[in-house]
């Protein structure tokens, strides 16, 4: 009886460490047709794309032998019809501790991640063009990234050429509670193996 109770403890404590420790969620494009506006398709994943970007298709709209896809065969880029050239993606439901995406381009490409209030969270760049054949010595598909607390959304942009960008990348910031039930059950682990070894 004592050794099941021990085990149910166990299992209880496992299951209470692995809430704050959710993965990124990835993005990957696949599940959209080729020059498809992509707007709010993945709220339920943590991010709205404000009909900021379209889908191109390896083998259809894509350039894949210039442009490549990180994976699959969609990649979403900077459609001029859409506006300014900049691709913004929104958090919802929780803010961001990271997002990012893999990028390929004419020029440099940039991300800049925003509080809330607007303010600049940070950003990375691939220092100039990264298409196939462009001479910089770059490699296409960088992964440009912002690690930072409390990111509300983030807004990729170039010198107003042209870019795509694959695998978008979020990171959601636990809930205050996954926080504490996260800790609780890395503490209950603690207990429980200084138990066994009593």
């Amino acid at each position: 009886m004592k050794k099941t109770i021990t085990v149910l403890a166990m299992a209880a404590c496992l299951g209470l460490t692995g809430v704050a420790q959710a993965g990124p969620t990835v993005i990957d494009f696949e599940s959209l047709a080729d020059l498809e506006i992509v707007d709010d398709q993945f709220l339920g994943l943590g991010a709205d794309f404000n009909a900021t970007a379209s889908i191109l298709r390896a083998g259809t709209s894509l350039n894949e032998a210039s442009f490549p896809p990180n994976s699959g065969s969609n990649v979403i880029y900077d459609d001029p019809a859409l506006g300014t050239g900049i691709i913004r993606v929104d958090a919802v439901g929780a803010l961001w501790a990271m997002a990012g995406g893999y990028v390929t381009g004419n020029t440099n490409i940039t991300l800049t991640a925003y509080a809330s209030d607007s303010s600049v969270l940070g950003t990375a760049s691939t220092s100039g063009a990264n298409y196939i054949g462009a001479g910089t010595g770059l490699l296409p598909n960088i992964f440009l990234s912002v690690t930072a607390p409390g990111i509300a959304y983030v807004q990729f942009s170039d010198n107003g050429n042209s870019y795509v960008v694959d695998d978008f990348t979020l990171q959601p910031i636990p809930a205050p509670g996954a926080i504490l039930l996260g800790g609780i059950g890395i503490g209950c682990v603690s207990w429980l193996r200084r138990r066994r070894t009593l």
